[in-house]
């Protein structure tokens, strides 16, 4: 073991003491293609299960921040920088999942998880309904026990809004169809412009 490990260390000062100019790819590095990411994106969250009115893949509501971090199958960053002297995560914001998760994000306030925004095609409550989902299907499971309001900064959004005791669901219909989802509690739930 001794031996392998200073015939390593020697390598690498070999390595290091030759000179010269470094080596610079001579094609780009490719991105992955909309479909590849997506199915990079359902990969990562086959595991998480159903969005409900506890959370999702892990992070349930209530939670802190460095708990949600734990518990959520990628990087969640935060790209708010604190204000000096501030208690961390006492204020409103939000965590993101980092690539190849890129349409999941949790809104935090008093330091707490109150609600998870979806933007992917790989969440999905218990009945099915997600992105993609057309908006007479929620109408039809759900009927006069959902409401439904103009969005206030997007008039051609319409807001159907299911209520399952404390928390609630939103939809954000476009053209017909779900664009976006959140499901959460009071007071983060009704956040139309997320912490603005």
């Amino acid at each position: 073991m001794a031996r392998l490990l200073v015939s390593c260390l020697v390598s690498l000062a070999l390595l290091a003491a030759c000179g010269g100019e470094a080596v610079v790819p001579s094609e780009p590095v490719e991105e992955m293609s909309p479909a590849e990411a997506a199915e990079a994106e359902r990969t990562a969250l086959a595991r998480c299960g159903e969005v409900t009115v506890a959370g999702y893949c892990g992070v349930r509501f209530g939670m802190t921040a460095a708990e949600a971090r734990q518990a959520f199958p990628v990087a969640l960053e935060s790209y708010e920088t604190p204000v000096e002297g501030a208690v961390p995560d006492a204020g409103c914001h939000e965590l993101f999942a980092v690539e190849p998760v890129t349409g999941v994000s949790f809104l935090l306030e008093g330091g707490r998880v109150g609600r998870v925004d979806l933007m992917t095609e790989a969440a999905r409550t218990a009945d099915g309904f997600g992105v993609g989902t057309q908006a007479s299907a929620i109408r039809t499971k759900f009927g006069d026990a959902m409401g439904m309001a103009t969005n206030v900064l997007e008039p051609e959004i319409t807001d159907l809004t299911v209520a399952d005791g404390d928390a609630k669901f939103v939809f954000e219909i476009q053209d017909g169809v779900v664009r976006a989802l959140r499901a959460g509690v009071a007071p983060t739930i009704d956040y139309v412009a997320h912490c603005g």
